[in-house]
């Protein structure tokens, strides 16, 4: 069964996204896949979407922008890190949790399953 929820995925690697899209999909969870940050603040707007997982990587400032877009907007999201960052840097405001890469599937399917519960 599908759920009717989706998840936002957000990163600039479009083949990570798939990665994750497909992974997401073999587990029976809906998901969006986008690169751009305006496209990305557009699909906000889906009532469906009940969870953002956003790689950070390669964004520049803009992505803080998002992220704060995000919780403003009272969606809950999942920040992905590359290691070197994770080490330095907080877990942004209103993050629900931070993963560093690589990211461990199965902790990631826990976490979104967890989220997406009714």
């Amino acid at each position: 069964m599908t759920h009717k929820k989706k998840i936002l995925i957000v990163g600039k690697n479009k083949k990570n996204n798939e990665l994750l899209s497909d992974f997401f999909k073999k587990n029976d969870i809906s998901s969006i896949s986008v690169v751009d940050l305006k496209e990305a603040n557009k699909k906000m707007d889906d009532k469906e979407i009940y969870l953002a997982l956003v790689d950070v990587s390669g964004y520049g400032s803009s992505i803080w922008t998002f992220l704060k877009a995000l919780f403003e907007k009272r969606i809950p999201f999942l920040v992905i890190y590359p290691p070197q960052i994770a080490q330095k840097t907080c877990p942004p405001s209103g993050s629900h949790g931070v993963l560093t890469k690589p990211v461990n599937p199965k902790v990631l399917l826990s976490l979104v399953k967890n989220f997406l519960a009714d």
